[in-house]
Formats: structure tokens, C-alpha cells, sequence
């Protein structure tokens, strides 16, 4: 049976006028990714991961 490891994240982005939210966030949520951080639910600021344990 797969076993996973959860990890629990609350992101807040300052913005400053010349920077996009949407660019800021997809680079955050693409570091969780490369260390094999799969995102499974967001409740406001606070996002929910999840990773399989090899």
C-alpha cells in the first residue's frame, strides 16, 4: 500500500507594483514541485501537500 508524507504551508505574497501575483505564485508552487511536492487542497492562504514515501 502507498504510504505518503503530508506538508502544510501557509503562502503569502507581498506584491510590489511591477510583479504579478500569477507569475509569483507559480514559481512558489513550482519549487514544492520539484522536490516532489504534489499540491492536494488550498483553504485560503494555507496550501495542503502531499508526497509518496519510496
Amino acid at each position: 500500500m502507498k504510504q505518503f508524507e503530508y506538508k502544510v504551508e501557509n503562502i503569502q505574497i507581498q506584491l510590489k507594483n511591477d510583479i504579478d501575483f500569477n507569475t509569483l505564485m507559480t514559481e512558489r508552487l513550482n519549487l514544492f514541485g520539484e522536490e516532489g511536492w504534489e499540491l492536494s487542497g488550498v483553504n485560503g492562504t494555507v496550501f495542503y501537500f502531499k508526497r509518496e514515501i519510496l
